[in-house]
């Protein structure tokens, strides 16, 4: 059984409000011109104020006046609404020379002033039909994120069989291994530290940024022991991030990128390089030698990448930037984010 199909609130809203303008349009002319006139009136009319309204709220505001390119955007705004005032009442004279009265109709100035401050008011609205969009855009993103934390939870909440019970066991097995193999210790507390990590600090919208490095930390520890050969990693932050809070796991894919596509298991040159600083924004860079055999390629992005840039658009909209390139043998990432 096929669903009915669902239509946006702004969507209905629109319909009923060409309509009743549509309405209002014939029901003036009716009295003037009759019945077939007053029709291709209101439709006339009805289409000019559509395409001021959508004309300017969904393509040049977008394109101009969002990007803050104002004196453009001015410069064809004013001699467009000129344009269609002439059109508008040049055309209203054939009809009405032609189909109507079927003699000349004198045009005077104040009927381009009319039509003129008509077009002004419908361009007004279109400023407001522009804002209207805009908040129901930011509506749905918010519907977006709260489901997303929704699901996030419950996840977690799955997740979190008897957690008690596995850090117990870990930290019996923790201090085994302490006696046989410190090193086999170290990595156990690594693994509890990332699972508690995902336990404790998942569910928050905002965590310190020094427990988001350290869990990086942790990580890339655990990932070298399975790579033959050492990883050189240089991890630099040039500021003070005691006071920075940001949501969680927002760095790690980039990072879990890097073991993923970049790093040759087998060879002897791998390296990756961390840059964390910060301003009035948050620059993360990871940079790693691309693989020989496999390769890293512009702007390519697997499932954690594509997440991620999905995750960063419900958060902060268009006020970041995640980039990927190459510049000979290296791999590098950047993102950028309010803070």
């Amino acid at each position: 059984m096929q669903r009915p199909r669902k239509y946006h609130p702004l969507t209905r809203l629109q319909w009923i409000i060409w309509t009743v303008l549509t309405c209002m349009f014939f029901i003036y002319a009716l009295e003037i011109y009759g019945l077939e006139d007053a029709f291709n009136y209101a439709i006339h009319s009805s289409l000019t104020y559509a395409f001021i309204i959508y004309g300017n709220a969904l393509y040049l505001m977008p394109r101009l006046y969002r990007k803050k390119k104002y004196t453009l955007y001015f410069l064809i705004v004013i001699p467009l609404l000129f344009l269609i005032t002439y059109f508008r009442v040049q055309t209203q004279s054939y009809v009405w020379h032609v189909w109507i009265q079927k003699e000349p109709y004198h045009l005077e100035f104040k009927d381009y002033i009319y039509t003129f401050i008509t077009n002004c008011l419908f361009y007004v609205f279109s400023i407001a039909f522009r804002f209207t969009i805009d908040y129901f855009r930011i509506q749905r993103q918010q519907e977006a994120l709260l489901k997303q934390h929704a699901e996030a939870q419950l996840n977690l909440l799955k997740a979190q069989v008897q957690p008690h019970f596995l850090f117990n066991t870990l930290n019996n097995i923790y201090f085994v291994a302490q006696r046989e193999s410190p090193l086999t210790a170290d990595l156990i507390e690594k693994l509890s530290s990332i699972i508690r990590y995902f336990l404790e600090q998942g569910p928050h919208q905002e965590i310190p940024l020094t427990t988001e490095m350290d869990f990086i930390r942790n990580y890339i520890d655990l990932e070298k022991m399975r790579i033959r050969h050492p990883v050189k990693t240089t991890i630099e932050v040039e500021e003070d991030i005691s006071h920075i809070k940001i949501p969680p796991m927002l760095l790690i894919p980039l990072v879990e990128n890097v073991f993923k596509h970049g790093i040759d298991k087998r060879g002897k040159n791998n390296y990756i390089t961390i840059r964390l600083q910060i301003s009035d924004r948050l620059y993360f860079r990871v940079c790693n030698r691309i693989r020989p055999d496999h390769g890293q390629h512009d702007n390519g992005q697997g499932t954690g990448l594509s997440n991620l840039s999905k995750r960063l658009q419900i958060l902060y909209g268009n006020n970041y930037q995640l980039t990927n390139h190459n510049v000979e043998d290296t791999y590098i990432s950047n993102l950028t984010i309010p803070l």
